[in-house]
């Protein structure tokens, strides 16, 4: 059945998700269609007629379709249609193989041949299986007619704008996973490792040329099996065949690959490949790779690229068993890169070079000053290294930078520094952290910590939306109900000032639900009810949800 041209593509999306969510409901049969209900903001009754296996015309009740535009509630009926009808074929599958089995057996030799011959003439991919189970040989033909299986199921799904849809993914992606588990797989199980090289190495180049909605990760997980038979490959392949695999791995980088799947050859390399005739290389070619991403200076990505293959780099030099001063060197070279840098300081510290580490760390601290994260790691390793090495005074001044300034609102910073003080002593310490806090950090936690109740009050009285509030409902009810409610209230009287959808509502109703529970919630949750039953009377999914509030 073919319809999906009949719809706008941002509508067809929308039915779909209509269809996964499950607001398709009382699918029935009639003479020459379907009728269905489809929730949405609304209760929505939808009827499609057919002519033969094409759809002939569609109505549904919403205020979209009155104008003559096919729906999204059609769409998702349609969807939900399709899928069963695919259950009703698969049982019918299943109900028929001992019929077919019996047909077979009767039939005589000569009737099998000769049928065998037309449907393996008609169907290329079933003559190369029976080939295979004939033969055992793999021809040069035959590894071009496995290609052209790529080709075919590639087309195949192509739109008219050579596009692969969210709808279409999963039966795309199945198909070429089908293919490498079977075809590919066997050669490989035949021992026909320069073959299935050839067509995996096929197969992971045409899923870079794809142009699909992958929101689901299909093209990744195919790229995975290649991996997985690339793997198996090099572990059980001869030196001719895996001195082809490094070569081919090597020359493709050269941009005619996607960024993320030169990636998963990159991990190949650095996996495989230990022998001491391919270290050199791969020294080489990483470093030429660092170099290269140097250049490339108008890339946004150009620092992670260094970063990547840098490390990579190093780790060759470390399985070549460098010295530690040629390491240091590389790395000073490379030392405006925070990974470099990190990789720096961990092998300062495994070597117990602290004061090494501890320079690295301030450098690294400078370098990064406009870059709060790393400040922050790099600002919270320092500190560990001050603890490690017994330097009590440097490790406080330390974590009172992270607490008021390099992690400022970090509860486990906090908690850290609070261990150093007496009791006494840190209701002075904490004020003095409250005034040098920066006004944009969040202190929510902190006041929890310290049981500031009123503070933290102040603090979800303040904030934007239910967040906040709902994070500390249970500890704030207890001693400021009134106030919760009000809160709860004024945010839920801004959300309904706008129409939203049946389960946006039923979303509201929990919220309502959670006030019944708060000490005078009935009183303000009755008031709320009554109001919207007057201002929103004709949101007719809303007034059934909120009958449904008292429910148990």
């Amino acid at each position: 059945m073919h319809w999906k041209h009949l719809f706008k593509k941002h509508i067809l999306e929308r039915g779909y998700d209509y269809f996964l969510e499950g607001e398709v409901e009382g699918v029935k049969r009639k003479n020459d269609g379907i009728t269905a209900t489809v929730w949405g903001s609304e209760e929505y009754e939808v009827e499609i007629n057919f002519n033969g296996d094409e759809v002939e015309d569609m109505y549904c009740s919403c205020p979209y379709a009155e104008s003559g535009e096919y729906c999204k509630h059609m769409a998702a009926v349609l969807f939900e249609w399709e899928e069963k009808k695919e259950e009703e074929i698969i049982d019918v599958v299943n109900r028929t193989k001992e019929e077919v089995e019996h047909i077979v057996g009767q039939a005589k030799e000569e009737i099998v041949k000769g049928f065998l011959v037309r449907i393996l003439q008609e169907d290329e991919r079933n003559f190369l299986r029976f080939k295979a189970l004939v033969n055992d040989e793999i021809s040069k033909g035959d590894i071009e007619r496995y290609k052209k299986q790529v080709d075919s199921i590639v087309d195949r799904y192509l739109g008219y704008d050579d596009f692969i849809s969210y709808r279409q993914a999963n039966d795309f992606v199945m198909e070429i996973k089908d293919l490498i588990d079977e075809e590919v797989q066997r050669m490989l199980e035949q021992g026909h490792y320069m073959e299935t090289f050839e067509l995996t190495n096929y197969i992971f180049s045409c899923m870079g040329e794809v142009d699909i909605d992958d929101s689901d990760g299909g093209i990744g997980m195919i790229l995975s099996h290649c991996i997985e038979i690339w793997c198996k490959l090099l572990e059980n392949t001869d030196a001719c065949v895996e001195e082809v695999m490094f070569q081919w791995f090597i020359t493709h980088f050269d941009g005619t690959l996607m960024d993320y799947m030169e990636e998963y050859i990159a991990e190949i390399l650095m996996d495989y490949f230990k022998e001491k005739k391919y270290m050199e290389s791969k020294l080489e070619f990483t470093e030429r790779k660092v170099q290269e991403a140097k250049r490339n200076t108008d890339s946004w990505s150009a620092k992670y690229y260094v970063g990547a293959w840098a490390m990579r780099h190093l780790m060759v030099m470390e399985e070549m068993e460098k010295s530690w001063e040629e390491i240091e060197q590389y790395c000073r070279g490379n030392w405006e890169n925070d990974r470099i840098r990190e990789y720096f300081i961990s092998k300062c510290i495994e070597q117990k070079q602290y004061n090494e580490a501890i320079k690295a760390l301030e450098e690294s601290i400078q370098l990064d000053t406009n870059m709060p994260g790393f400040v922050s790691s790099f600002s919270n390793q320092l500190k560990e290294v001050y603890k490690m090495i017994g330097d009590e005074i440097a490790y406080k001044e330390q974590l009172w930078k992270l607490v008021i300034e390099d992690d400022a609102g970090n509860i486990e910073q906090y908690r850290e520094l609070k261990k150093l003080y007496s009791k006494q002593e840190w209701i002075d310490v904490r004020e003095k952290i409250f005034t040098l806090l920066p006004k944009n950090v969040n202190r929510e936690e902190i006041y929890q910590e310290e049981q500031l109740y009123d503070r933290l009050l102040k603090c979800v009285q303040t904030s934007y939306g239910l967040f906040i509030l709902q994070k500390y409902e249970k500890i704030l009810a207890k001693e400021y109900p009134k106030e919760v409610l009000q809160k709860y209230t004024e945010e839920l009287n801004e959300m309904a000032k706008y129409t939203a959808d049946r389960k946006r509502y039923q979303e509201w109703v929990l919220i309502l639900k959670r006030m019944l529970k708060i000490k005078g919630g009935k009183e303000t949750v009755n008031e709320i009810v009554e109001n919207w039953r007057v201002l929103y009377k004709n949101r007719r999914a809303m007034m059934e949800e909120l009958n449904r509030l008292y429910e148990k």
